[in-house]
């Protein structure tokens, strides 16, 4: 038996999926700003389209009770016919339409069964008209060794691939938006303390009248300009927000991502990533390729099997003999039609098989064997590798953890800094641009401690990312 599979549904649900989270963690700024991200990434809406795709397919693979209906239509057109004989002269019309319900029902056990049902209908001059659907035909195909399963493995580890790279680019989306309202809050306020600091080192520099000093001040300023420029120059990277929209952004962002990941923490993802799914499932097609890894050596035909059944009289190959003039006048056929509950069948076997080749059989049974200890090892590669990742973040959030834990150290100085620097002002111990410069530096210190908070945020959303948990855009449901 296959494994269930989850499907794609079009609804738009934000972390719905395994961290239980509604709508309502975000109001209308963040949420349409995302939105607006997934709708102008071309690389988004083309994994959106090859979910679709391969979603469509799975279905119409595995649904096998679905069926194919079909509708043929020919028309017969109009007849005319004009007789003169010794009565006088006689004119008729017929129209004519041939119809044809064919159903296809594919993939069931290995077997494709076709249903067909044609039926005609007439109408002549003389009003008279005749419906008639005398009779049906039944066609089954199948190869006699079928490899559906395995198909349909494929299958279904392709569409769990496009999913996984599609919730994959809709964290990366996320976790971009993040970063940018981060790093805007972070760089136009250090922006704003380079740009100081470069008019209290004019200042200082105008004022100074020992040339050394004077030295000091222009290299501090010109820091001071680098370090501002440095800031123009990651500003031009982010995309801005508007003054009004970036403090509910913001605040909007931490509030989400605090309630993202104290639930991801009191619900442990026990299952797989998508991506390790879909490798268990090629390694399952490629141990049932394997076990029929002679196949290519093998003749592997198509059987087939037809029947047409009558259960009404049909008088379509009726021939009026009377017409062909050089028979005598007493010359008689019997009618050529079929009669309720006739039938005809055949059964058939197709197929081809190599002789002699250069080796294609050859190579092609040590794929079979062979592939499923590659499978096999790419399986185990994966869940190594993933393994390593989680724990590589792990330890990357303990570290954000003991950095922003310096920062908060680093805060608390300057801000006992500042306190003496101001005392000493007052006593006039220093001047106004040393107190302004201490004051910057508490503001640098404090921007340094909310990047750093900045830094662990941004490692919780990896680590979730990482976990298989799924963002946006699913509403996963059970096939029937």
């Amino acid at each position: 038996m296959l494994p269930k599979i989850k499907r794609f549904n079009k609804r738009y649900l934000f972390f719905s999926i395994l961290i239980g989270l509604t709508f309502t963690l975000f109001s209308s700024s963040l949420m349409l700003e995302y939105e607006k991200r997934l709708e102008e990434s071309s690389a988004y809406q083309n994994l959106k389209l090859q979910v679709l795709s391969a979603q469509q397919t799975v279905g119409s693979y595995s649904d096998i009770f679905a069926p194919y209906v079909s509708l043929t239509f020919q028309p017969g057109g109009l007849t005319y016919e004009k007789t003169v004989t010794e009565l006088g002269e006689s004119k008729s019309s017929q129209t004519s339409l041939n119809m044809s319900t064919d159903f296809q029902l594919f993939h069931v056990f290995g077997t494709s069964i076709g249903l067909s049902i044609p039926v005609q209908y007439t109408n002549n001059s003389e009003g008279d008209s005749d419906f008639v659907m005398n009779s049906l035909g039944l066609n089954i195909n199948r190869k006699l060794i079928s490899e559906e399963e395995a198909e349909e493995l494929a299958l279904r580890a392709q569409y769990l691939k496009s999913i996984y790279s599609m919730e994959q680019q809709e964290w990366a989306l996320f976790i971009n938006l993040v970063n940018d309202v981060f790093s805007q809050r972070y760089y136009e306020g250090l922006e704003a303390v380079n740009r100081k600091r470069m008019e209290i080192y004019a200042t200082q520099f105008d004022n100074a009248t020992d040339d050394d000093q004077k030295d000091v001040y222009e290299q501090q300023k010109l820091l001071a300009e680098k370090a501002w420029l440095n800031t123009q120059k990651m500003l031009k990277q982010i995309t801005l927000f508007n003054s009004q929209m970036i403090e509910p952004v913001y605040d909007q962002i931490k509030e989400t991502i605090q309630k993202m990941y104290t639930k991801y923490l009191e619900s442990p993802i026990n299952q797989p990533s998508k991506q390790i799914q879909a490798l268990e499932m090629e390694v399952e097609k490629a141990l049932a390729e394997k076990k029929l890894w002679f196949l290519p050596y093998v003749f592997n035909p198509t059987i087939s099997f037809n029947l047409q059944y009558y259960f009404d009289d049909s008088d379509t190959m009726d021939f009026d003999w009377s017409d062909l003039d050089f028979l005598p006048d007493d010359f008689t056929l019997p009618n050529l039609g079929f009669q309720a509950g006739d039938f005809k069948w055949s059964i058939g076997v197709s197929g081809s098989l190599d002789v002699f080749d250069r080796g294609e059989r050859e190579t092609a049974a040590i794929k079979r064997e062979k592939t499923y200890n590659i499978k096999r090892l790419e399986l185990k590669e994966a869940n190594e590798q993933n393994q390593q990742q989680l724990s590589k973040i792990v330890l990357d959030i303990d570290i954000a953890k003991v950095d922003f834990q310096l920062k908060e150290l680093d805060y608390e100085k300057s801000l006992n800094d500042a306190e003496k620097s101001l005392e000493l002002y007052k006593q006039g111990f220093i001047t106004l641009e040393e107190k302004q410069l201490s004051l910057l530096e508490l503001e640098q210190s404090r921007l340094d401690y909310i990047q750093a908070s900045h830094q662990l945020y941004l490692q919780q959303l990896t680590l979730m990312q990482e976990s298989g948990t799924s963002l946006g855009g699913f509403l996963d449901e059970e096939t029937n």
